[in-house]
């Protein structure tokens, strides 16, 4: 944590989920300034599904009730119906469906949105294992990008999905709390 939460900030958390094996992908959980887009907290580990949604519920209920966005590809299907069964309110939907969904559309305009913020303001990023990890993450030959071989990318795709969820959701309201919040302008 680098940044405490504020009362009457809000706060999105972007989340890649992975299976929970010590030999497998990290989940990671990035928390952002909704307003400014600076980098408040991160959650990094080996947490199967059922433990990364409990940490993610004390994680959101500690930021404001944060907003949760958790790529549902794959383990992120079964974090987000733990999430539910938590009673966690505040998941971004996109589409009528929770969580966000990286696809081959998707993910390139995630990738050039973080290095964008990267390029134009650097100061918003706390993490030294988040820089480490932008560091190894490369283009392939067929213009994929991703964390070079023996290296990770959890962090990226987590602060990548944050990102692009404060950018998809500018001009719309919140739910927080059962309650439809002001939107905010995001430039």
């Amino acid at each position: 944590m680098w940044l405490p939460p504020t009362k009457n900030r809000q706060y999105i958390i972007g989340v890649d989920a992975a299976g929970g094996g010590t030999e497998g992908d990290y989940a990671c959980a990035q928390v952002i300034d909704r307003e400014s887009g600076l980098q408040c907290a991160e959650l990094h580990g080996h947490f199967p599904p059922f433990e990364l949604a409990r940490r993610l519920v004390k994680l959101g209920r500690r930021y404001e009730n944060g907003l949760i966005a958790v790529e549902r590809n794959n383990h992120g299907f079964g974090v987000l119906a733990h999430l539910k069964d938590l009673h966690y309110e505040n998941l971004f939907t996109q589409n009528g469906q929770d969580g966000w969904l990286t696809s081959v559309v998707t993910r390139p305009t995630m990738i050039e949105n973080l290095a964008a913020a990267l390029a134009e303001q650097p100061d918003l990023f706390h993490s030294q294992r988040l820089l480490g990890e932008m560091k190894t993450f490369v283009r392939h030959a067929d213009g994929h990008g991703a964390a070079a071989e023996g290296a990770h990318d959890d962090c990226v795709m987590a602060m990548a999905i944050a990102l692009a969820v404060r950018r998809e959701d500018a001009g719309r309201g919140v739910r927080r709390r059962g309650l439809e919040m002001s939107s905010l302008v995001v430039g």
